[in-house]
């Protein structure tokens, strides 16, 4: 009888195994895929089959999205039922490994997606001091520079308020109105950015009329493991350093992650190796998230918190000569050298002004599997963003800077939600997400300076978008939006009771409600074989900034005296995207048209007048339209796979039509031509990995210029750079060695703030980045 009691035992144990166990195979010959790499994005881990093809779903909610990739086959991207499923086919294909992106709130493959969506990976890219200067490797996506210190994303020709930013899950709002506001995010904890270029307010609401950056969280350890990083990063022409660590852990259900960085650059050199004065920069940041699946849900909670300090341009600023021509700056490190700040910089002589930006964000991420393969996800965040401007050192002030008073003082209070419901796959052919999103914004004034008044900013949106499949590959998307803004304003009183001069309106009692319904409608359709097209129609709208509305004053940094307009309407946009691909063994190339019309698009205008000896410019509206595209290539010819050739071009232009004559929109970036030769190859002994790269790009003269703007001429940059993977014993180690403007090109980039002042782009530069990882199994 005991004999039996144990068989019975053995088995019962055999089943449970076998049941918590998925095999990946081959299409093919049914063979076993050993070392795949499977991801699970709701869950953000993954884990690699082993040499017999299984991969454990012991921990897994019972139904999950699972993406299969390993190279030489095709990307495999499905639910899983794991009580159902105990096989995975992959098909062999030599070519084509596709990444998953899920931009649009909705999991597909990259080259399956109604939405325009470019996805960057960020470890990967060494090309550059601040984060947006990486991004520009996408074609399409431009770099508004105050410096090399602060970037702006530009998508298409708009920038600021006219593209929204998601990190954790959430919205991010930083005052991103403001020429000199940047980015407000630091590249560490993220794994990759998507990208979506056009329209997007269907599901993203007002500001994303010109595209959206999702920044996507880097993924958790795998299963049962233990996963730890360490980085250093030097480049010559600042003087910088990065230095970033990074500790990760999954063990059964539970998840997390903890990273943390410290950032300094010092004065860039230009082409004629000049130091540009206060153009230095440092930041520190910090990062966890914690996990949790259960079987029918997956939560997490995430924090970060980013301090950075950046130099300006002190004023007052040399200004430009009336008709064309670079402004005198003769005097700028005169004017820098007497307007020292002993809190910046510990004895580096930093100077005056500068400014300081501390960033918050808390929020947690929650999917509900429902039955039938339905899906609840809410999303609930705070961002917390506190801006200091410092001009003048006060009497008061210590030697360690103590006692400044910052002459702008805006804290910007931002609560969200996102909440999302996904269908089931009706009878495997139309799917729908309905969800509704909010925010409730407040924005105060506590320094000497008022920029945009005191104010409330209420959202409300609700969309609903759906997917119908007529065959197995092609569909169709369509959906429907809904948004209401509410913005209060309120006069700021001194402690004396007396009403607080500074660059805004008296906006006490300003009431203004902006509403707007939009639609989207595409199509993906294969055509033969490797060729298959997208097209989408999509509108989207944004609602007047506090700073375009009530504005009244000289805006430092452009030497402009900008008066708002309280008037202002919503800002509406109507956009057709067109893409034709080709994907094949040896090539890889895309065609990608665009065509955006704007109704009462917002721009300065300039003016006769004169106040404080600035020229005045009015916020006013018109019609616009902007078009462009975009076209790259890759071609890596088999046999020989250690080469890899890229190659894009981008274009946008963009005309006032409003107007007696179409008149340049200000602020279009200039044509670019992008060209990269690689060569990777793998080795079987300490160095296993060599990679060797050779980059160039020309930036076309931007001639179409608006009224008051200056004139670039043409430039060509040669960057390259080498990577190396070592393996010592067991323990992995990763060397970047690059050289960026190889020839120190003398050169001014149009959306560059600084060329109206005379001074150049950033020269040559030297980067050396050392990566060791860590893993252990627990």
């Amino acid at each position: 009888m005991k004999k039996y009691i144990i068989i019975s035992i053995i088995l019962l144990q055999s089943i449970n195994i076998f049941a918590q166990k998925i095999r990946v195979l081959n299409l093919e010959n049914s063979q076993p895929v050993p070392f795949a790499a499977v991801y699970f994005p709701d869950l953000k881990t993954g884990a690699n089959t082993d040499e017999n093809g299984f991969f454990s779903t012991e921990n897994l909610p019972k139904t999950v999205l699972g993406q299969i990739s390993c190279v030489g086959y095709k990307t495999w991207l499905q639910q899983i039922d794991i009580q159902k499923v105990t096989e995975v086919f992959l098909t062999p294909d030599a070519h084509d490994l596709q990444e998953i992106v899920v931009a649009g709130y909705s999991s597909k493959l990259q080259g399956e997606n109604v939405l325009n969506v470019e996805k960057l990976t960020l470890s990967a890219e060494n090309q550059g001091v601040n984060l947006v200067e990486k991004l520009t490797k996408i074609a399409g996506l431009d770099n508004f520079s105050t410096g090399a210190s602060i970037g702006k994303p530009v998508i298409r020709g708009l920038s600021g308020n006219r593209i929204a930013v998601f990190a954790q899950g959430v919205r991010l709002e930083n005052q991103q109105w403001g020429d000199e506001h940047g980015l407000g995010l630091d590249e560490n904890g993220f794994e990759n950015v998507e990208v979506i270029k056009g329209a997007a307010s269907l599901l993203y609401g007002s500001d994303a009329i010109g595209g959206v950056l999702c920044f996507v969280d880097e993924r958790f350890a795998n299963e049962n493991s233990v996963e730890a990083r360490l980085s250093a990063e030097y480049q010559a022409n600042t003087n910088g350093f990065r230095n970033n660590a990074a500790i990760k852990f999954s063990k059964n259900r539970w998840r997390a992650n903890f990273f943390g960085g410290y950032t300094q650059h010092f004065d860039y050199k230009d082409g004629n190796r000049n130091s540009v004065i206060n153009s230095r920069f440092r930041n520190g940041d910090f990062k966890t998230a914690i996990g949790y699946s259960g079987k029918n849900f997956v939560t997490s909670l995430k924090y970060s918190f980013l301090a950075e300090k950046y130099g300006l341009l002190p004023d007052p600023t040399p200004t430009l000569p009336e008709g064309e021509g670079v402004a005198d700056i003769s005097n700028l490190h005169k004017i820098c050298s007497v307007r020292r700040s002993p809190s910046f910089g510990g004895g580096r002589g930093e100077v005056l002004p500068f400014q300081t930006i501390n960033t918050h964000i808390i929020s947690t991420e929650n999917s509900i599997f429902l039955q039938n393969n339905s899906k609840l996800q809410l999303d609930l965040g705070a961002v917390l963003n506190r801006r200091k401007e410092f001009a003048d050192l006060t009497p008061n002030t210590s030697p360690s800077g103590e006692g400044n008073e910052a002459e702008l003082d805006m804290n910007l209070s931002t609560i969200s939600y996102n909440f999302r419901w996904y269908s089931p796959k009706f009878k495997d052919k139309i799917s729908l997400i309905v969800g509704s999103q909010g925010m409730f914004q407040n924005n105060q004034n506590f320094g000497n300076e008022e920029l945009i008044p005191n104010a409330n900013t209420v959202d409300f949106g609700l969309f609903a978008v759906s997917d119908f499949y007529y065959s197995k590959k092609s569909f169709v998307q369509f959906g429907l939006r809904f948004d209401n803004r509410n913005i209060s304003a309120f006069e700021q009183q001194s402690p004396e009771n007396e009403t607080v001069v500074g660059q805004a309106r008296n906006g006490n009692g300003l009431k203004k409600n902006y509403s707007s319904i939009n639609f989207s409608a595409g199509i993906f359709q294969p055509i033969y074989k490797n060729l298959s097209m997208r097209l989408n129609f999509s509108s989207g709208f944004r609602a007047p900034t506090m700073f375009e509305l009530l504005s009244d004053g000289i805006h430092e940094g452009t030497n402009r005296y900008e008066k708002g307009n309280s008037e202002l309407k919503t800002e509406n946009s109507y956009q057709a995207d067109f893409s034709l691909n080709f994907n094949s063994k040896h090539l890889e190339f895309f065609i990608n048209p665009y065509v955006n019309f704007f109704k009462n698009y917002i721009y300065l205008q300039p003016t006769d007048s004169i106040v404080d000896n600035a020229q005045v410019f009015d916020y006013v509206q018109n019609s616009a339209i902007l078009y462009g595209g975009e076209a790259a290539f890759h071609f890596h010819p088999h046999p020989v796979d250690w080469l890899h050739f890229d190659g894009s071009y981008s274009a946008t232009f963009g005309e006032n039509v409003g107007a007696e004559r179409a008149l340049p929109l200000p602020l279009m970036p200039s044509q670019k031509i992008k060209l990269t030769l690689q060569g990777n190859f793998k080795f079987k002994k300490i160095l296993t990995n060599f990679s060797v790269f050779l980059n160039y790009q020309y930036s076309f003269a931007q001639n179409r210029i608006a009224v008051y703007e200056v004139q670039t001429p043409d430039y060509h940059l040669f960057n390259c750079g080498m990577d190396f993977d070592f393996l010592f014993g067991k323990q992995k180690l990763f060397l970047n060695i690059s050289a960026n403007n190889i020839f120190n090109q003398k050169y001014f980039d149009h959306l560059s703030r600084y060329k109206t002042e005379g001074i150049l782009n950033i020269g040559r530069n030297f980067i050396v980045k050392i990566t060791v990882p860590f893993e252990w199994k627990i």
